[in-house]
């Protein structure tokens, strides 16, 4: 077992690394105790190295999920398309009670208008989930002068940011925390620390902080305390495969390193010999001197002796790299929910079912993530507690807009049907209001059937009714009164 641990350390950390890429652990604050895992690389989930250390150590690309991001496209594709499309909602302030939008609300209006000095609310919305898919947790903070929790936060807070997460660390209680007990937030964590750039230490109050989760909570002690685990952590060996190839891709295209060897072919009685030292250096500065691809030189070569070349690089349609990184950028776009249809490709292939794919991730993923936030920040801001609740809207998706016609086609023969039912005394209307999906009215002729009313009921009723279908004229027919029968029942 030691050998093995040590093979794996000889393999991922001894090697010493070229004078241009230096590992950047300063960077990360210094009041985090980095941990070692099994193999013996540095975790360094909390960020601070750059793009170019990834070449270091194949295992580095697995903690450093935030430089992934922002430099590899397969990795930026998944996240980005979630989080811009739900960034992209209409989100709407309603009342609880009738849900209708609530227009005159000068704070709220403000705080989706542009709740910090920095950003608009679609840029916060898409900083959000950029963290939260990429790092597995988002810290969204109302930053205020008062820790009072009695007054719900959107009646006192005007600035609400989202925190690196990749800096911050949730920071237990000193004492014994009781953990899977009765217990509240700030009975498990003392405070949220967060360091980064200019700011150092600093110490955000438990009220003041939402930790948005993707997926199940570690209760590990160190810099993952009840943070999520990363939808990126079990995919280290594609995206290891995926800056692999990059990495021989730019080798390949800017010819660094040697391409081959110039072979004598100069034969005598005992074989083929071997070029003399004079030999050569004619040979290179010969072609130094009049070949080349610069002005006033010549694009090929003439030698007086025989020779020939053995190529030794590989090339690019013999290492096949499309091929690789659409297989890599499939299952990384798999683990966010996004079909292989519309992860984008070199050929730039159209497919028929590219709409409804697009229109699924929109049913499947974005919508109820995008209802999920809402629901949870309602609860952060105590909106519910005046009667509010936040929402938000699609309608405006073009992918959407044959899925709404669908769903008015089936609302309008729901409607179409209940009326039959109604006019035959099966149902009541409250009855028919509850399958079109509206709410209940209070009073009791609406709790009743055509044939329980009065006749001053029905007749109400029957005025309703006329005022939403066609007239007799309209139909090609004379107004009839109503029958001898009608008025005497």
């Amino acid at each position: 077992m030691f050998k093995r641990h040590q093979m794996f350390s000889e393999l991922f950390n001894t090697k010493s690394l070229p004078e241009s890429v230096g590992l950047k652990i300063d960077s990360v604050p210094s009041r985090v105790d980095i941990p070692a895992n099994a193999s013996g690389t540095v975790d360094v989930s909390l960020g601070g190295w750059t793009f170019n250390d990834l070449f270091a150590s194949p295992m580095v690309c697995g903690h450093n999920f935030m430089e992934l991001f922002r430099n590899v496209p397969e990795v930026f594709f998944p996240i980005d398309y979630i989080a811009s499309r739900v960034s992209g909602a209409k989100f709407q302030l309603k009342k609880v009670k009738d849900d209708s939008v609530v227009w005159e609300n000068k704070r709220m209006n403000q705080i989706l208008t542009r709740p910090n000095c920095l950003m608009s609310w679609k840029e916060l919305i898409y900083q959000h989930f950029v963290y939260k898919l990429c790092t597995g947790s988002s810290f969204f903070r109302a930053a205020m002068t008062s820790i009072s929790t009695s007054i719900p936060k959107h009646k006192m807070c005007d600035n609400y940011w989202v925190i690196p997460s990749d800096y911050v660390v949730v920071e237990p209680q000193r004492q014994q925390i009781p953990l899977f007990g009765i217990a509240s937030v700030d009975e498990i964590v003392r405070c949220y620390r967060f360091g980064f750039g200019g700011v150092d230490n600093m110490e955000i109050p438990v009220s003041q902080i939402w930790h948005d989760r993707d997926g199940a909570i570690s209760y590990h002690s160190g810099s993952g305390f009840l943070k999520a685990q990363s939808r990126l952590f079990p995919l280290v060996k594609p995206i290891s495969n995926l800056i692999a190839v990059y990495e021989a891709r730019n080798i390949i295209y800017v010819k660094r390193g040697g391409l081959g060897f110039l072979v004598s072919q100069k034969k005598d009685d005992a074989g083929t010999s071997a070029l003399t030292k004079e030999e050569k250096k004619e040979l290179l500065d010969d072609h130094y001197e009049r070949y080349g691809l610069e002005k006033n030189k010549l694009p090929y070569g003439l030698s007086e002796v025989p020779l020939t070349f053995v190529r030794t690089n590989l090339s690019i349609a013999e290492l096949q790299p499309f091929e690789e990184t659409l297989a890599d950028a499939i299952q990384i776009a798999g683990s966010y929910g996004i079909p292989s249809v519309l992860v984008p490709r070199k050929d730039q292939s159209t497919f028929n079912n590219q709409s409804s794919a697009e229109k699924s991730v929109y049913s499947s993923v974005i919508i109820p993530m995008a209802s999920n936030f809402c629901a949870d920040l309602t609860s952060f801001l105590g909106l519910e507690q005046s009667g509010y609740y936040l929402d938000c809207d699609f309608s405006h998706v073009d992918c959407l807009q044959e899925g709404l016609k669908e769903k008015e086609d089936v609302r309008t023969s729901v409607n179409d049907r209940c009326e039959k039912q109604f006019r035959c005394g099966l149902i009541t209307i409250n009855d028919w209001r509850a399958q079109i999906g509206e709410s209940r009215f209070e009073e009791d002729i609406f709790d009743k059937t055509l044939f329980d009313m009065t006749d001053r009921e029905r007749n109400r009723v029957k005025e309703v009714l006329s005022l939403n279908t066609k007239s007799g004229v309209e139909d090609g027919r004379e107004d009839q009164v109503p029958s001898v029968q009608d008025e005497g029942e």
